[in-house]
């Protein structure tokens, strides 16, 4: 009986369709808390998930990844393209045969998906997750450009955007040149059951009926924390009792407690680092703050609406991410300091919520329901 088992496990791990992702690393951003999700979602007896990623040191997903019955294969080097190719062929030899390909590392993935149409790996994918357009590039940055989309529309299968904006700076607007669209799709059951956490704010010193003005991301240029301190000290110049949040790591930290120490309000801010929950932390939040200069989606948007938190984004942020229209409020940049601080002001005035908002983005075309079924159907091979 024992050996009949044993043979049916074997028998299951064969059949399993082997998912190769290629990605920097798996650190907590947008696209790698979507392949979580993912990972964490899809039927496990149907697919195996490997990683190669562009690191010789753990990130902080790669345990979780472990536990799931995952593969982390760690070394690829894109700056070395031969090198980079002779890594890309152990691992396939080794640990392959792989049915797909999933390349999330934008023009790179060209390399990444002509090396996999080489090894005879038949579902060869390429996602774009951004949204951002480099409008002045050096003579050699456009050769690589040129030659990356080239081999992209050559080799790749399939072409998914995350979004209309972020499909377009990828593969162009052109009706010859289509793409996939395919939302994040992601698990909200967790708003749905959670505790609200309403001592929260006393468990990060915030001072009771302190307004709390939030913003979740890595401190990186794209995310425009200098901004966000910017009009937060305008509002509290003007009288506003408020108080910062920022969850997140990143190389700008420093210089974002030093502006933040400059203009004396250390005492009326928090740096929170980065979180494996944000949960409790947007529950502790009254308005979240998007001012990006570049998004490919906007995740955490999507979750803001699900904690019932309302959302000031820049016009950088793409539309696609409302789902509850009284919820999200859109403004650009250029309305500035003075801007930014008044709609901040005006929501935390108005921040009226139904309570239903939480079952309302799981059953949007975000739940994890909707993408699952597309990418298992492209996995698959059913969707071409």
């Amino acid at each position: 009986m024992s050996d009949s088992c044993d043979t049916s496990d074997v028998l299951q791990e064969a059949m399993k369709r082997r998912i190769l992702n290629v990605i920097g690393r798996m650190d907590r951003g947008g696209v790698e808390t979507w392949l979580m999700h993912v990972m964490r979602s899809i039927e496990s007896k149907d697919f195996e998930f490997h990683f190669l990623v562009h690191t010789e040191s753990e990130a902080a997903f790669d345990r979780e990844i472990l536990s799931l019955g995952g593969h982390i294969h760690y070394g690829a080097n894109p700056r070395n393209p031969r090198e980079y190719a002779a890594h890309f062929t152990t691992i396939v030899r080794k640990h392959g045969p792989f049915d797909v390909v999933h390349s999330h590392v934008y023009w790179f993935s060209g390399f990444v998906l002509k090396l996999a149409y080489e090894m005879a790996i038949p579902i060869r994918i390429v996602h774009s997750h951004t949204a951002k357009k480099d409008s002045v590039w050096n003579i050699p940055r456009r050769l690589y450009a040129r030659v990356m989309r080239d081999w992209i529309f050559r080799y790749a299968t399939h072409r998914i955007g995350i979004s209309q904006e972020a499909g377009e700076a990828l593969f162009g607007s052109r009706k010859h040149e289509p793409f996939i669209l395919l939302h994040y799709g992601f698990d909200f059951g967790r708003f749905l059951h959670s505790d609200k956490a309403e001592n929260f704010k006393a468990h990060l010193g915030i001072a009771p009926g302190r307004k709390v003005i939030g913003h979740i991301g890595r401190l990186v240029a794209a995310k425009n924390h200098a901004f966000i301190v910017k009009f937060f000290a305008h509002a509290v110049a003007r009288g506003l009792d408020a108080h910062l949040l920022l969850v997140g790591g990143g190389p700008l930290l420093p210089t974002i407690q030093r502006l933040i120490s400059r203009r004396g309000l250390s005492g009326r801010c928090t740096f929170a680092g980065s979180q494996a929950d944000v949960v409790p932390f947007l529950y502790a939040m009254d308005v979240l703050v998007l001012p990006s200069k570049w998004e490919g989606f906007g995740v955490v948007a999507l979750e803001s609406q699900a904690a019932g938190v309302p959302v000031i984004a820049s016009t950088r942020v793409p539309r696609e991410v409302v789902v509850i229209p009284a919820m999200v409020q859109h403004i650009p940049l250029s309305a500035g300091v003075a801007g930014w601080a008044s709609a901040v002001e005006r929501r935390l005035e108005n921040k009226d919520t139904s309570g239903d908002e939480a079952a309302r983005v799981q059953n949007s075309c975000f739940g994890i329901g909707n993408c699952l079924r597309t990418l298992s159907a492209i996995y698959s091979g059913a969707l071409k």
